[in-house]
């Protein structure tokens, strides 16, 4: 037996040296001072995926938890637009009934950020191809017309433009509605056609 070979009484010849099996050796056996070349890079590979797979699912997750954290804020989003209907009120000669596009505003908002929450939890599934783009377009248009809304809400109240903002809030409200239609119904749709592939079998 070489010295660099040890032998176990479970009969497993292996190198003590780089812990590899004897068998593997050869005649040339002594090479475990060498650097391999390819076991490196394969470990790079590795590494590489490695790194590259936490980064996606760091992009994914980030993203769902952003939205998760703003739905936990409805409640303080529901009472501040309360406080900005009474105000609209008092600067303006608007009825409580005419006032209630903000708190409908705020209804879709809602209902969007859950929606886009949900969106980046299938993404993280999906295999990357053409129907995989059509979804992220759609997906960034929804997400870039919520955070226009969002900041039509958080404008301040000026009584002298109060009708201009009503109109904006409200043609943005429909136009963030239709963006999420858009979104659910091609999705759903690309479910029963088969058009999506996941990069893992959801049947199992």
């Amino acid at each position: 037996m070489a010295v660099n070979q040890s032998n176990r009484k479970c009969k497993y010849e292996f190198c003590w040296v780089c812990m590899g099996p004897w068998s593997e050796h050869g005649t040339s056996w002594y090479n475990c001072n060498r650097f391999d070349e390819k076991s490196s890079q394969d470990a790079r590979d590795q590494q590489a995926k490695s790194r590259a797979s936490l980064e996606r699912y760091l992009h994914y997750y980030n993203r769902y938890a952003n939205h998760e954290q703003s739905a936990k804020l409805d409640r303080e989003l529901y009472l501040k637009t309360e406080k900005k209907m009474e105000e609209m009120q008092q600067t303006s000669d608007l009825s409580w009934i005419e006032v209630q596009f903000l708190k409908k505003a705020v209804d879709i908002l809602v209902q969007c950020r859950m929606t886009l929450k949900w969106t980046y939890a299938f993404a993280f599934y999906l295999a990357r191809n053409n129907q995989t783009e059509i979804f992220e377009d759609n997906q960034r248009d929804l997400e870039m017309a919520v955070e226009q809304l969002s900041e039509l809400l958080e404008k301040p109240i000026e009584a002298d433009k109060i009708a201009e903002l009503k109109q904006e809030v409200l043609n943005k409200t429909v136009y963030v509605g239709s963006r999420r239609e858009v979104l659910l119904e091609d999705t759903a749709k690309g479910l029963l056609e088969g058009r999506w592939e996941f990069q893992v079998d959801i049947k199992e």
